[in-house]
């Protein structure tokens, strides 16, 4: 595979000792299925197989694609070539009870695939994930951190977050030039209830995240108002939205609510 090609898709293709490591790491009992996201060349796919009762993988490369259909022909294992961001996710989900999500996701993309598997995290057993190390940090971020914003709200809404290994660009083929890590993501038992738009807001508030709310939220509340907010949650004025937890925002949400636009 030439190396256009791999860049046309984001590829850096994990070496085995790796790639055993992090299966490893999946706590993944009897029955469970595993649903992967972008095998490359079977690296980790080899492993899940090892622990999983079936494997299912989802390959935006053509290339990739007949090249695991091929070398696991004799596997439980399906390939289904597809954008994972178009992939009919729900459906999957619930045709397979007993799933978890893994893989090595390509860095261009990461997030927005995560934000995808998130949608239907009460329907997983949960998520093995390998990011690149910046965003790792950021999913497991907690209120203080240099690292915590919206994604970081987002995540610690629906699951518990785990970093589980730090793993560095010679694990990699080609190298890349950042670190990555692996992030074990489980749902919540009881998620924050929050509605459609809450992240939307929680976004906004990250507009500015190192100034004052009461000075950097966008939209159509005036600053009295929103000081008047942070107040009733008991709130310096000058709380910053790197300080606020997730049910501290969705306190903050329902309260600007309450004022007139």
């Amino acid at each position: 595979m030439d190396r256009n090609h791999r860049r046309r898709f984001g590829q850096n293709f994990l070496d085995d000792a790796m790639a055993h490591a992090i299966a490893s790491d999946l706590p993944i009992s009897s029955g469970e299925e595993v649903l992967e996201i972008g095998p490359g060349h079977g690296a980790l796919t080899r492993h899940l197989l090892q622990r999983a009762d079936h494997v299912t993988s989802v390959e935006i490369d053509p290339e990739c694609a007949a090249l695991v259909r091929q070398q696991f022909a004799s596997k439980p294992f399906t390939c289904i070539e597809s954008d994972f961001l178009t992939f009919d996710l729900p459906a999957f989900c619930a045709d397979h009870p007993h799933l978890w999500a893994a893989g090595n996701l390509p860095y261009n993309v990461a997030t927005a695939i995560l934000v995808r598997l998130l949608s239907e995290i009460t329907h997983l057993r949960g998520i093995m994930a390998m990011v690149q190390y910046e965003v790792a940090l950021r999913l497991c971020a907690q209120p203080g951190s240099s690292d915590y914003g919206s994604l970081s709200v987002l995540v610690a809404s629906h699951c518990e977050r785990t970093l589980l290994r730090k793993v560095g660009p010679e694990n990699f083929t080609p190298r890349p030039n950042v670190d990555s890590a692996t992030v074990l993501l489980t749902p919540l038992a009881h998620p924050l209830p929050a509605p459609p738009d809450f992240f939307d807001f929680v976004q906004s508030c990250f507009t500015h995240k190192r100034k004052r709310l009461a000075n950097s939220l966008p939209g159509p509340w005036p600053k009295p108002t929103i000081e008047a907010a942070i107040a009733q949650l008991g709130l310096s004025t000058n709380a910053r939205a790197e300080e606020l937890s997730p049910q501290q925002f969705l306190d903050f949400y329902y309260q600007l609510k309450q004022f007139p636009t």
